[in-house]
């Protein structure tokens, strides 16, 4: 698979890692070309990662790069929805980064484009393929717990947190450009993995909370309380100004035969509980590699991936709901 790498900042550097690293292992996968507005950041990423070829818009990277097989699309998320039609009428797969979108009618748009090309869209939500992630869905699925009943999934950042974001992040706090808070920031991951082990959510109440110190428009701390259609009544705290969490919080769920409990911690911990003691279940970190390995498993084998445009719609849904939720003080049913 022959990239193009649109975004040279931290996920398109994760992505650029992730390309290496199969390389390296002896996987067909090589990054052609970055793409990046911000010149003088391209031509020093590129000289630090051995990249002779970039360019300053996609649109000229699409002309030039006619045998890429792939656009990876790391740029702020406003711009996901250009940047995939573009892709998608050149005949190149897409990876995108999460949010896919910032509205239900922009993801759309991204998966009609992608299904009348024949290509494939797969959402870069990188939560989903951490191996701990997919390690909780392992137990589920193994009746470790029996039926889930209720739970906490609670991925708070570590440290003070407040969207002034210095240089080329400072976008990140323009909720046009961003689309709202740590609600859409992390809140995505935390849906799109709680969709991942325990199903689709049918209704959603959440509320936003600010300490005093907190100086931002955007949402600080969001709480929600989750139904999904398996029985499950899940909480949800989305927070950049909590303290005391080491980062990305924790996991506990509790089923009618048990208890799992993932503690993002160094190292990682999952840990389930019944009547008859306690099994610890071994968990490394880790997720890019894995998320790259699936994109071109996707891609060779022609069928939609885990994180297909059409999941983390759902994903995105969701997240929305959650906003609506937050305006209007009532729950918003799915």
């Amino acid at each position: 698979m022959k990239l193009i790498i649109v975004g040279v900042g931290w996920a398109g550097e994760a992505h650029f890692k992730a390309a290496e690293a199969l390389r390296r292992q002896g996987a067909d996968c090589r990054v052609a070309a970055l793409v990046d507005v911000d010149q003088d950041h391209l031509r020093q990423k590129a000289a630090e990662w051995g990249i002779r070829v970039t360019y300053p818009d996609l649109s000229a990277a699409l002309d030039a790069q006619r045998d890429a097989d792939a656009v990876v699309l790391a740029t702020p998320h406003h711009l996901h929805r250009d940047g995939a039609e573009a892709a998608a009428a050149a005949g190149k797969h897409v990876l995108v980064e999460k949010p896919m979108a910032l509205t239900l009618a922009d993801a759309d748009a991204m998966i009609e484009a992608c299904d009348r090309a024949g290509v494939c869209l797969m959402v870069a939500e990188s939560a989903r393929y951490h191996r701990s992630n997919l390690a909780v869905r392992a137990a589920l699925d193994a009746g470790k717990i029996g039926q889930v009943l209720s739970g906490r999934i609670n991925p708070i950042t570590r440290g003070r947190h407040t969207y002034m974001y210095p240089g080329r992040r400072a976008w990140l706090a323009d909720p046009a450009v961003c689309g709202g808070g740590i609600w859409i920031l992390n809140g995505i991951h935390t849906m799109s993995v709680a969709r991942m082990m325990l199903g689709e959510p049918t209704r959603i109440y959440a509320r936003e909370v600010h300490s005093d110190e907190f100086q931002s428009t955007l949402e600080a701390t969001v709480v929600a309380l989750v139904s999904f259609a398996g029985g499950a009544e899940i909480t949800m705290t989305v927070s950049a100004e909590l303290h005391g969490y080491k980062r990305f919080g924790d996991i506990a769920l509790f089923g009618s035969d048990g208890t799992l409990h993932l503690r993002r911690d160094d190292p990682v911990e999952l840990a389930v509980y019944t009547d008859d003691g306690e099994e610890k279940i071994e968990c490394a970190a880790g997720a890019f590699v894995r998320q790259m390995k699936e994109f071109m498993a996707a891609v060779a084998e022609n069928r939609e991936p885990l994180t297909s445009g059409r999941s983390e719609r759902q994903t995105l849904r969701a997240i929305l709901a959650g906003y609506e939720s937050i305006r209007s003080g009532k729950p918003v049913d799915l």
